[in-house]
């Protein structure tokens, strides 16, 4: 198994040997919930970030919207902030809720069901430039 803090940068030791840069950004998106109203029977979605590396899209659906089978391109990672959904996948149904994490490969064909109010998350990992 991999270890899980690859790839972070420790604090050195001495005021010269600190990590990172201080040439960067930071997006803070303070309140998901509610940025997009359900559309009769399908969820509404507003991208909450897009840049060069990462797309967030949240998504707000009312209790039974739907959003048929479809794919995406990327790899994306799919969280609940409130409510619950069944997630239907090509070997199973899963039910996700506040606290869970489903990650999917490119063009894995899936289906989102809202069995309440619910608000969620779809992040693209977009490929390096």
């Amino acid at each position: 198994m991999s270890d899980p803090t690859e790839g972070h940068v420790e604090q050195g030791d001495g005021p010269d040997r600190r990590p990172g840069t201080t040439d960067g950004t930071s997006t803070l998106v303070e309140e998901l919930c509610g940025r997009a109203g359900s559309r009769g029977g399908r969820p509404g979605a507003t991208a909450v970030i897009d840049n060069d590396s990462a797309k967030v899209v949240a998504f707000e659906f009312a209790e039974g919207d739907e959003l048929r089978e479809h794919a995406a391109r990327h790899p994306v990672l799919i969280q609940v902030i409130r409510g619950r959904v069944s997630f239907e996948l090509p070997d199973r149904t899963v039910e996700l809720a506040p606290g869970a994490l489903l990650h999917l490969t490119p063009m894995l064909r899936h289906a989102v069901r809202a069995l309440e109010p619910t608000t969620l998350t779809v992040t693209m990992l977009l490929p390096h430039a």
